[in-house]
């Protein structure tokens, strides 16, 4: 037979710390018992195996790439993430101990009938805790996780049939400012615009430090600043503010003083109205406040919840495929469940998917799961995505000098 719906629907795979469907209408069933992570690479030789006789028998078959991992960051580049796991990588416990499992099954994947479209492919790499990745256990093994990692962290559109859509909605805060007097030379139409340029981000900072406790953060600050002839902020001083956090309007109204204007024949007394609040999407923690936490998860329990929400990703992915029926990547999940059990955090850290809008869709889904409650207090884990069609350039080029030692 050949029918996709028939033989192809549904294919996993069980490989090392990854799980693998295709799926080219409909979602697959969450699977049953996940052994514990073993090392990605190299991959399992009872795997490569199955995947060539398959091959063999189907003339026209291909095998699923395999997946590794980075350290959440969010808004990083993919090499400078590959570069923080691999300093998580070198202080993770050994993975000696860890045990493969006993029989893996290969995915296979067909190619395109003529008039089909792709066949979307979402692999669900074994969750771990923050800074508890398993190590790649040789020095070969070690190279080509960090390859996989950057490889995987930049992703590829292909050839597009139409440009891409962006995300949907206003996801940063929404910021105003003001300058509503300037006493001196400088001319106050300068002032507001080149603080509009350069203070925007200033307040996006600042107001992260208050807005992942209160999504509901807003309102106006109001300052003056004295700016010398030389273009520096000299001096700048809270008047008042709507805020509820004190820190955060602190924080903008000091930002000021890293302000640059143009040079002018005397000093100018500037005064601001700034304007801070949510955007459509949630702001995560401060980097500082992104801690493991004391709480544990056993990695099969975290799997089973993500396992239930494949249809979910799937759905984001497929939605895609009218513009970038080759698109490609890896979305890197971090959560954060409270000591009570509680998902307060889902974002995407360390990775840029090149689609900005299925990345979006991805995360909305994960923040609706629900996870068992941790063991011993509040928890964070990352959990990886691969995203990939049959039809997407997505398999690692070859690495030179990479072998067994």
């Amino acid at each position: 037979m050949r029918s996709r719906d028939l033989l192809f629907a549904v294919a996993c795979t069980l490989n090392g710390v990854l799980v693998a469907c295709s799926v080219p209408h409909a979602a697959a069933p969450p699977s049953s018992a996940i052994p514990a992570p073993p090392p990605m690479w190299p991959p399992d030789p009872r795997v490569v195996a199955i995947a060539r006789a398959a091959a063999e028998r189907g003339k026209s078959s291909s095998v699923p790439e395999p997946a590794g991992e980075p350290n959440p960051a969010s808004d990083r580049d993919p090499d400078d993430a590959a570069r923080d796991e691999e300093g998580a990588v070198a202080s993770a416990p050994p993975s000696s101990a860890v045990v493969p499992p006993t029989a893996p099954s290969s995915a296979v994947v067909p190619p395109p009938l003529p008039g089909e479209g792709p066949t979307g492919i979402v692999a669900i790499e074994t969750p771990y805790k923050l800074g508890e990745r398993p190590a790649p256990v040789t020095p070969a093994a070690y190279k080509r996780d960090i390859a996989e990692l950057r490889h995987w962290g930049k992703g590829g559109t292909g050839t597009l049939a139409a440009p891409l859509p962006g995300v949907v909605g206003h996801p940063d805060p929404r910021v105003t400012l003001n300058v509503t007097a300037a006493a001196g030379p400088h001319k106050l139409g300068d002032l507001q615009r080149l603080g509009r340029r350069n203070h925007w981000i200033n307040v996006i900072r600042c107001y992260r430090l208050g807005a992942y406790k209160d999504s509901n953060l807003r309102g106006w600050t109001k300052a003056t600043a004295e700016i010398t002839k030389a273009g520096d902020v000299r001096a700048a001083a809270l008047l008042e503010t709507e805020l509820d956090d004190a820190e955060v309007a602190a924080c903008i109204v000091d930002k000021l003083r890293t302000l640059k204007f143009s040079p002018q024949k005397g000093g100018t007394r500037a005064s601001f109205e700034i304007k801070v609040g949510p955007g459509d999407e949630p702001m995560p923690p401060p980097a500082e406040l992104i801690l493991p936490g004391e709480g544990q998860l056993a990695p099969e329990k975290l799997l089973e919840v993500v396992e239930a929400a494949r249809p979910a990703f799937v759905a984001c992915y497929s939605a895609a495929f009218g513009y970038a029926p080759e698109l490609w990547g890896r979305v890197l999940v971090r959560f954060h469940l409270t000591e009570r059990g509680k998902l307060d955090e889902a974002f995407e850290a360390g990775t840029q998917f090149p689609d900005p809008r299925v990345s979006q869709c991805v995360v909305h889904e994960a923040r609706k799961l629900k996870f068992p409650k941790p063991d011993g207090g509040d928890m964070r884990f990352v959990v990886g995505l691969r995203f990939y069609t049959d039809r997407s350039a997505h398999a690692l080029p070859p690495l030179p000098h990479v072998g067994q030692r």
